[in-house]
This record gives structure tokens, C-alpha cells and sequence, in this order.
């Protein structure tokens, strides 16, 4: 293929790349928020409940582990030690009781147990500095360097989000469509290293929209479905409170001396 043909394949795919990044980066910002806020209108009340039962039965487990190495020993249970353990497991309650609902994005953590802002691929952090690369994508933002300003609105605020992730490998595609020299580079590596992103990228973005909660998206104006999910939080709470019971049962049938 001429380089002439080549430069015009780059340039295409290179736009391919940036609406791929786009997509990505509107879906972890706009698309997300917009479904967490129809979500907690409707489950918001139930999931805190869960969300503060676990964590009072995970104590409440903890507890009953500790008191039960003194009676494995055959040792006293004095009040004071219990005072001590109830210090350490539930310190932070009242705080915790004081902030909720004080931001309805508290379900992200609950969400994103996998992390959505992962790498694609973690090996590409070795041997990069980071802020070098940060630093030469913003140059080329810089309205002496680039004219048109759409490519800055495009861009700018997914590449601050990608260096505040410490995200290098989407940086990388930043700075492959933005800085690169093909001047100095062989252009069919060129052509596959950009199919290459915008192949993996496609994949992230598929990948991510089967994931809570954005697999939500397209069930939160179905009646059916909302129904469905709050029969299966309430099951979830009565099981909780099971085992909060159950604990509280265990704890009882310790002896406590002062």
C-alpha cells in the first residue's frame, strides 16, 4: 500500500479509536450516573439496609469468634474485654449512621467490585512515566498546537480522567492519535497497533455494559424486572437478618463476669 494510503487509513482509524474512547468514557461518567440515580430512586432505601445488616453481621461474627477463643481456653469473659471488642468492631456505626444518604452514589462501591477503571492490559505500566505521557497528550491540546478546537472538547476531559485513574494504556491510545510521529514510525505497524486498540477497546466497552450496574440500563423501566429485583433484595435481607439472629443467639449463651 502507498503512504499516501497509508496516512489516510491512519487518519480513519485514529477517528475510529477516538469515537471507541468516547463511547467508553461517556458510559463510566454520563450512562453511569443516569442509571445510578434511577436506581437508588427505586432500591436506594432496601440497599442501604442490606448494605448496614452485612456489615452488623460480619461484627457480630467477629465478636462471637473472639468471645469464643476465651470460652475454648476455659477462660473468664470480663465485661471490660467486652467493652474493648464492641470499641474495635464498632467504632465507626455512629459516623456511618450520621452520612447515609448523604450521597446516593454510595452503590457505586457496591457495584464495582471488579474495577471498572482497570487496565486492559497491566503490563503496559512497566517502564512508562506516566506523567511524561500525560504531559506530552496536554501539549498537543494546547490551542497554539491544535486548531480545531472539537478535537479539545473531545478529548480533554477523558484524558484528565484516564491520568486521574492512572489509566496508562488508554492514555497510550491518547497519545497514538494525538503525538505520535509516523514520520519515524513504520506505517503498517502503525495501522495494526491502532486496529489493535480499537479491537480492545470495543471489547472493554462490550464487556462493561454487561456489568452491574449497567446491564440495568435498558431493565429500569421495566415494571417486571423491578418487581423482581426488590423480592430478591428482600430475600437478601431476610437472610441477613438470619444471620444477625443467629449471632445474637451465640453471643447470648456466653457467660460474661464483671
Amino acid at each position: 500500500m502507498q503512504q499516501e494510503e497509508l496516512l489516510v487509513k491512519i487518519d480513519a482509524l485514529k477517528e475510529q479509536l477516538l469515537n471507541a474512547l468516547i463511547v467508553w468514557y461517556k458510559e463510566q461518567t454520563e450512562v453511569l450516573q443516569q442509571i445510578l440515580f434511577v436506581y437508588e430512586n427505586i432500591f436506594g432505601n432496601i440497599e442501604v439496609e442490606i448494605e448496614q445488616k452485612e456489615k452488623n453481621a460480619k461484627q457480630l461474627e467477629q465478636k462471637y469468634k473472639i468471645l469464643a477463643r476465651y470460652v475454648d481456653k476455659k477462660e473468664p469473659v470480663s465485661r471490660k474485654s467486652v467493652e474493648f471488642i464492641d470499641k474495635l468492631l464498632f467504632k465507626n456505626d455512629a459516623r456511618d449512621k450520621k452520612h447515609t444518604h448523604t450521597n446516593y452514589n454510595y452503590s457505586t462501591n457496591r457495584f464495582f467490585v471488579r474495577d471498572n477503571y482497570q487496565k486492559l492490559d497491566p503490563s503496559v505500566n512497566d517502564d512508562v512515566n506516566i506523567t511524561n505521557l500525560y504531559r506530552n497528550i496536554i501539549k498537543q491540546l494546547h490551542p497554539d498546537i491544535i486548531q480545531e478546537s472539537n478535537i479539545f472538547n473531545l478529548c480533554w476531559h477523558n484524558v484528565q480522567y484516564c491520568y486521574k485513574k492512572q489509566d496508562v494504556e488508554r492514555l497510550k491510545m491518547f497519545y497514538l492519535i494525538l503525538c505520535a510521529k509516523y514520520d519515524e514510525l513504520d506505517l503498517n505497524k502503525v495501522v495494526d497497533e491502532l486496529k489493535n486498540c480499537i479491537e480492545k477497546q470495543h471489547k472493554e466497552i462490550k464487556e462493561l455494559q454487561t456489568q452491574e450496574p449497567f446491564c440495568f440500563k435498558d431493565k429500569l423501566n421495566d415494571s417486571k424486572w423491578i418487581t423482581e429485583r426488590q423480592n430478591h433484595l428482600r430475600s437478601k435481607l431476610i437472610q441477613v437478618n438470619k444471620r444477625i439472629n443467629h449471632n445474637k443467639r451465640l453471643l447470648n449463651q456466653i457467660k460474661i463476669v464483671d
